[in-house]
């Protein structure tokens, strides 16, 4: 029976595809050179260059191998004799490479290259291209055998795509560059995150992969803090039935007690048991199955993910056998209201109260892709409490927010693909109520009747929802969503749905206005009553 195939999409800053630093072992320093403290050569996973015939010490691959010598067979000799060849795949051994620094013998690779300019911070990568070594690795059972004492732990259930969505590593050599290609964490002086518009990227290459029908389902990876707000991203955006299984690591591939390789595999196990046919995307960490929604990072140690909102979350086990005990009751994937096939290709809003013609923009491209110039551009604002300047509801105070909203204006009159044309404000209040001072309020309301919707939402980690009893009908109550998602919700529904009307005068709406834009609200509540 053929095997099925699944898409692995690499993502950024993604520990889950990075590893620790090549570091020259004892074996490639010279004389007088620091010598690495410990009692063993460190070994680095790496390929070799020709066949070599090895003899292995029998009864050393445990300390009691000896002790049950009689169940063994004796052919009379102490060793084994084995061919190890380049097309085996990579084995554990001595790092001895060393740096060119112009000198006879070059100088030995040191962690500490990547904080030192004047070597250009080691000028090498140790995030991965795209996952395909780092599945190579995990059949080699470089990071451990599977629980029957077996390898090719991943090759033995699926087949895979390896797919470079947004990925942490990249080529140079090729013209790629970083920040734009691909995008690395470390070393941390020439870091780099991904932009707004690289949103569409992401939405465009895993709809185009799951719309193929070659695939069971697909794995995200991505950094371990961000990966939570891509696979509520996903969920809202991907219209398909497939499971797809975001996937994250504490510590990098080739670590002491890596996790990450682990969730990979557990991935695949739950993409290949059919339960996640219909799901939506999910969280796959620590053998624990989470709803997007609901997915959230909250130290990084393994076994540190957990459910926001106070009102479940986390579906299922990934066993083994996998079992999903529960179904998010929102919508997700093929249900969602602003996946990728119910955004218009051209939105059409008013863009002031009493317009008689609408303001057009392009969502899509002749062929259904998301456009990177039209992704919103939504800023949180934060309240604690004695933040008041005075005892004025003076919006001028927020200089913050009123500096949001001049900017937006001046975008706004420009021409779509010279800036951006959609833009928002959530608000971190209070729990659960999503309130904040009176002066932020006030300038808010000067953000709705400038056309930028603004979501509240409570404090870091919610525990319930927003309550909708009119305490601010000017903004949209955001459910028990985190400020995170609560942002990435707003943006895919002004995708869909536009700007808010604006007033002639914002800071003097006259009553006809207000209505109006209380009425585009009550379309926008309506999507986050949902999803």
């Amino acid at each position: 029976m053929p095997k099925q195939k699944i898409a692995v999409f690499s993502g950024p800053n993604s520990t889950i595809g990075n590893s620790p630093t090549l570091v020259t072992g004892n074996k490639g320093r010279l004389k007088g050179e620091r010598e690495l403290e410990g009692r063993f050569d460190h070994l680095a996973s790496q390929t070799l260059y020709e066949p070599v015939t090895v003899r292995i010490k029998k009864f050393t691959g445990h300390p009691l191998e000896e002790e049950s010598s009689a169940v063994y067979h004796d052919d009379g000799k102490d060793y084994y004799e084995v061919e190890l060849r380049p097309e085996d795949g990579p084995y554990p051994l001595p790092y001895v490479a060393r740096r060119a620094d112009g000198s006879p013998h070059g100088a030995p690779f040191e962690d500490g290259d990547l904080q030192d300019a004047a070597v250009k911070y080691g000028g090498r990568q140790f995030f991965f291209p795209d996952a395909s070594r780092i599945f190579a690795d995990i059949d080699r059972t470089i990071a451990g055998r599977d629980e029957h004492g077996e390898g090719n732990t991943l090759d033995r259930k699926a087949e895979y795509e390896f797919i470079r969505a947004l990925p942490p590593a990249g080529y140079p050599s090729k013209g790629e560059v970083s920040g734009q290609d691909y995008f690395p964490y470390r070393p941390y002086p020439i870091s780099n995150r991904p932009r707004y518009r690289d949103l569409a990227r992401v939405t465009n290459t895993v709809q185009a992969a799951l719309a193929t029908g070659n695939y069971a389902g697909g794995i995200w990876l991505e950094g371990s803090p961000t990966v939570e707000e891509t696979t509520y991203w996903l969920s809202l955006l991907i219209d398909t039935e497939l499971p797809i299984a975001g996937c994250a690591s504490q510590r990098t591939h080739g670590q002491l007690a890596n996790d990450g390789d682990r969730n990979i595999v557990d991935a695949v196990d739950f993409i290949l048991s059919g339960q996640g046919m219909g799901l939506g995307a999910v969280g796959v960490q620590d053998e624990r199955i989470y709803a997007a929604r609901e997915f959230k990072k909250a130290d990084d140690r393994p076994g540190n993910y957990k459910a926001t909102g106070g009102h479940g979350g986390i579906l299922g086990t990934v066993g083994p056998p996998v079992t999903v005990w529960y179904r998010p009751a929102y919508r997700r994937s093929s249900t969602s209201d602003v996946n990728i096939n119910k955004l218009p290709t051209e939105l059409a809003f008013l863009d002031h109260f009493g317009d008689s013609a609408p303001v057009t923009l392009q969502v899509k491209d002749g062929d259904g892709a998301l456009l990177g110039d039209i992704i919103p551009r939504v800023h949180i604002v934060k309240y604690g409490a004695y933040m008041g300047e005075d005892e004025t509801r003076d919006p001028d105070d927020e200089v913050d927010i009123i500096a949001r909203i001049q900017l937006a204006q001046s975008q706004q009159s420009k021409p779509q693909g010279e800036a951006p044309q959609l833009h928002g404000i959530v608000l971190e209040g209070t729990s659960p109520y999503g309130m904040g001072s009176s002066s932020q309020h006030a300038a808010l309301a000067i953000a709705s009747f400038s056309g930028m919707p603004v979501v509240r939402v409570g404090r870091a980690d919610p525990g319930g929802r927003v309550p909708s009893d009119g305490r601010d009908s000017l903004s949209i109550a955001g459910s028990n969503l985190d400020t995170n998602k609560a942002r990435l919700l707003l943006m895919a529904s002004m995708m869909k749905l536009g700007r808010l009307p604006k007033a002639k005068d914002p800071r003097n709406p006259t009553a006809d206005e207000r209505k109006s834009v209380q009425a585009k609200l009550a379309e926008y509540q309506e999507i986050f009553e949902n999803h």
